[in-house]
């Protein structure tokens, strides 16, 4: 549908937002309640989404960046097999099964070393911290000592 062609309630701006917002939130509980809602799909989809979530941090805090590598140092096995190509869809599920013990070996190598970079990451960062600490302490002591002459 063009914009243009948006009915005209869509474009006012006195619409209850909260109420609206409240709706579509009861909504969602009520179809995720259901015995019929796809709970292991919508969970690996939450947490793909949260691996690729914008994370905002300043270029030279290393221990953000070594928590955002330990989050983001998990591979998802999880092979996509869906396609619109008659039998492509079959000959990917075939594939996959054939190979997901590899998949499996791999990933967990991958997600090892990725997880132990993460580790050395947050090591590194709290030696930083120390270190940055015992240096301030020290030109603390530095000018109280230089005051003092």
């Amino acid at each position: 549908m063009a914009p243009d062609a948006l009915p005209s309630v869509v474009a006012r701006d006195d619409l209850p937002r909260a109420a609206l917002a409240s709706e579509v939130v009861d909504a969602a509980a009520a179809l995720e309640a259901g015995e019929d809602f796809p709970r292991d799909r919508m969970a690996r989809i939450r947490a793909a989404a949260g691996r690729l979530a914008a994370s905002e941090f300043r270029p030279d805090d290393l221990r953000h960046a070594a928590l955002l590598l330990e989050r983001q140092a998990t591979l998802d096995l999880e092979v996509p097999t869906a396609s619109r190509v008659p039998g492509v869809a079959l000959l990917k599920r075939t594939l996959k099964t054939l190979m997901i013990w590899y998949l499996r070996f791999l990933g967990h190598q991958l997600t090892s070393f990725g997880q132990a970079t993460a580790r050395f990451g947050v090591t590194v960062a709290n030696r930083v911290d120390g270190l940055e600490a015992e240096v301030a302490d020290l030109r603390a002591r530095v000018e109280r000592l230089e005051a003092d002459r």
